[in-house]
């Protein structure tokens, strides 16, 4: 393992996000994070994204009684997958900074790296394949990372400008359990620009699947993808990325993942933790198209994310028929987003958010996901708001009816997310400034609502440079316990927020060094009250630090 991991994975390992392997939970929180709308799919800069019919229609137009379907008797429709023991990615990090004395500025040069270790001992030919498909790429990453950090670190030294940087290696999972593992491949400097490279493996074998074994027929996939994808009015970067699709298709090298009841497609997107979109190209409905063997199956708990129209069709009540699902929103352009009414339709059935007097301030829906739980099935409507944040509206399925449960912010880190007993949420808290910190969640027996999995929430941000001399506790990088050191931290010296527990007000920072392996882990006195007056040692953190920054 290279010395990035062995230095720097250790409380990630205990505390920090890796596979929901810990149980400590925390309260909700309710300040909101920045995520722009999803688009259908990346257009011209300069048009508007073409309206999908979730979007658009009006009631009358999709409250229309549907009769169930009969699931088709070539496709399986059971629970009996269990997953792997990898439902999202650990990761490993290292940062350096360099002050800049004449602008009074902190420049942070880190990389964060995910890494898929497969708890599960069983799965050692699955393991085997997936280093030997991205250790070069991610050993790669880990290597330039320390060639140019050092470069970094030899220019501010001499004077010279340097800037910020904090590179990536991504891997976001579409699915992780003992019939498919799935990922993509979504952000290094390895890949070319706007592209994404995708690995889907049989579990058991470790073989890799490519286009031709899950996707039987090119020809007629090649004009279903088009159907669903086919827009005139869209700008010339649309139309070349459709035709670069329709022509990986047809040559058997098309790049997709797998979830139950589709292939996705990624495209180059911004949302607030990831640099992609997944488009769902669904097998139910054309099942003469894929090889059946791998969708159907799932979990006994498990998620199921919309297609393009945010609409959903599967089996939700187990009765062996198909369920229809789809939320669209209605609202008066005079009036704006403060008269938006949302409608979800689930079979005959239509949820009016007017009626039920749930209120919603929102441009439209961003997308919807049906989360199979143990105490019930639920949906998440995510819903654009006017300040560009997410609101996450949550129902439950019951008695062929929805029941609206509550609503919350917190942002989810893929669009691959999988397990709702282990998912990745992100939220900002403002420590040494305002930074996004990450947690972990479940929504196992607590009515569809994320219950945070860990205590302390971990940040991978920039740095900041103290001003004048601090001094903190030394914490064990393993478990967190407090020695009985103080360390002096003196000015110039430079800090990143690492570890923040909001419930506790207790803010862990890593006091970096030119050799990581010097580098400490500080209790620095944290404290905020309830007028939002931030110290650190009982100092106003102005007055100890350069480049502290607030958003909003």
């Amino acid at each position: 393992m290279k010395k990035l991991t062995a230095i720097l994975l250790t409380v990630a390992m205990s505390l920090s996000l890796v596979a929901c392997t810990g149980k400590g939970k925390d309260t909700k929180k309710t300040k909101k994070t920045k995520r722009t709308k999803k688009t259908q799919v990346e257009t011209d800069e300069t048009e508007e994204p073409t309206e999908t019919p979730s979007e658009s229609e009006t009631p009358t137009e999709t409250e229309t009684e549907t009769d169930p379907t009969t699931i088709p008797a070539v496709l399986t429709f059971d629970e009996s997958l269990d997953y792997i023991g990898l439902d999202t990615p650990s990761e490993d990090w290292g940062f350096y900074a360099v002050f800049d004395k004449e602008d009074e500025q902190t420049c942070t040069f880190g990389l964060i790296a995910d890494g898929l270790q497969i708890s599960n001992s069983q799965h050692q030919a699955l393991q085997a394949a997936i280093d030997a498909d991205i250790s070069y790429e991610r050993d790669a990453e880990i290597d330039a990372f320390y060639a140019d950090g050092e470069t970094f670190l030899n220019n501010g030294q001499a004077g010279k400008k340097v800037e910020t940087e904090i590179r990536e290696f991504r891997t976001p999972i579409f699915r992780s359990d003992t019939k498919i593992f799935s990922f993509a491949l979504t952000e290094s400097s390895k890949l070319p620009e706007g592209e994404f490279w995708t690995y889907n493996y049989i579990t058991e074998t470790g073989e890799r699947l490519f286009q031709d074994d899950v996707i039987l027929d090119r020809d007629g996939f090649a004009a279903y993808f088009e159907e669903i994808f086919r827009d005139p009015e869209a700008g010339s970067d649309y139309q070349t990325w459709l035709s670069d699709q329709i022509a990986r298709i047809h040559d058997g090298s098309l790049e997709f993942t797998m979830s139950y009841d589709a292939v996705n497609v990624l495209v180059p997107a911004y949302h607030f933790d990831y640099n992609y979109s997944a488009y769902k190209i669904p097998v139910i409905g054309h099942e003469e198209l894929f090889n059946l063997e791998y969708f159907g199956q799932t979990p006994k708990i498990y998620s199921i994310r919309d297609d393009i129209h945010n609409q959903i069709i599967w089996d939700m009540d187990g009765d062996g028929q198909l369920d229809e699902l789809q939320a669209y929103s209605v609202y008066d352009d005079t009036q704006g987003p403060e008269a938006v009414t949302l409608y979800i339709r689930y079979n005959d059935y239509l949820f009016d958010s007017s009626v039920e007097n749930v209120d919603i301030i929102s441009y439209g829906v961003d997308d919807v996901i049906y989360m199979n739980s143990n105490d019930g099935d639920y949906v998440y409507v995510r819903m654009t708001a006017p300040d560009s944040f997410i609101d996450t509206y949550v129902f439950k399925i019951e008695n062929g009816k929805l029941t609206y449960i509550d609503m919350f912010y917190d942002f989810l880190r893929t669009d691959g997310m999988i397990n709702p007993d282990c998912f990745g949420v992100a939220d900002v808290f403002d420590t040494l400034g305002s930074y996004v910190y990450y947690n972990e969640a479940t929504i196992l027996s607590n009515n569809g609502m994320p219950d945070i999995w860990y205590n302390f929430w971990n940040c991978n941000g920039r740095a900041v440079t103290c001003k004048k001399d601090i001094t903190g506790t030394v914490v064990s990088k393993s478990d967190l316990i407090p020695s009985a050191n103080r360390i002096s931290m003196t000015a110039g010296s430079s800090m990143r927020p690492y570890l923040y527990s909001p419930n506790e007000r207790t803010l862990i920072v890593e006091l970096l060094t030119p050799n990581m392996d010097n580098n400490f882990w500080v209790d620095v006195g944290f404290d905020k009250d309830e007028d939002w007056n931030i110290t650190v040692g009982g100092q106003d953190i102005y007055d100890l630090f350069y480049d502290v920054m607030f958003w909003g």
